[in-house]
């Protein structure tokens, strides 16, 4: 594929604040040319900014809460979904780092699940179990979901976004939960993300799938063989 069509293709998601920006200089170059970059600024400096221009194509600086790392997850549970505009969505961690030819991990899964509504290289440690009642009219259980951890996921653009309102009720119906409000919940962007997938039937839509080493997620090795 050319970069053009590249850029057509897949919008990537990357957040990070002033602690991540020797990871983010070093891991920008090598998502650029395989989609359209979007950097989430999480309190990062304008010296920072101004070093990392050039090496991604949309800036956004979300300020849903003044802590960095919170203020990530809210972007990721929040606008992601509404900002994406690719037929796939890319996401991952500032600690996460990828070897040349990650993007043909990204493309063999696409080819081998083209059903799929999000996969990833790591299938989550425990699995989701849920019991809600009444989001947006619906009861919701799901029992022993599996789930893609948030560190490096790819998701059907079109499918979060018909899903929208569903993923923001769940979000909301879970802070309440939690006893804190909306904008404070401190949840699981990627447990939100998957339990999302299940509560609307599409759990055999959602897959792990090997990366063989490509991409590697700071404490996790993304070269062993998923879990069952």
């Amino acid at each position: 594929m050319l970069v053009s069509d590249y850029k057509r293709c897949f919008d990537i998601f990357l957040c990070g604040g002033t602690q991540h920006f020797a990871q983010l200089r070093h891991l920008l170059p090598k998502l650029l040319p395989y989609g359209t970059v979007h950097l989430a600024s999480s309190f990062l400096s304008q010296i920072e900014l101004h070093e990392l221009h050039g090496l991604y194509d949309v800036l956004h600086t979300p300020r849903h809460s003044r802590d960095g790392y919170y203020n990530f997850e809210l972007f990721s549970i929040r606008d992601i979904n509404r900002l994406a505009t690719a037929p796939w969505f890319i996401k991952l961690d500032a600690d996460v780092d990828v070897d040349p030819g990650w993007i043909g991990y990204v493309e063999e899964s696409i080819a081998a699940h083209p059903d799929a509504v999000l996969f990833g290289p790591i299938r989550g440690n425990v699995d989701i179990n849920a019991e809600l009642h009444g989001v947006l009219g619906h009861d919701i259980k799901v029992t022993n979901g599996k789930k893609v951890i948030g560190g490096f996921y790819v998701g059907r653009t079109a499918y979060f976004k018909k899903h929208l309102r569903l993923m923001d009720a769940l979000h909301t119906t879970l802070a309440s939960r939690a006893g804190a409000k909306p904008a404070k919940f401190r949840g699981n962007e990627d447990t939100l993300r998957s339990l999302l997938v299940h509560a609307t039937g599409a759990g055999d839509r959602l897959h792990v799938c090997d990366c063989r080493g490509l991409i590697r997620i700071e404490g996790r090795n993304t070269a062993e063989p998923a879990a069952r």
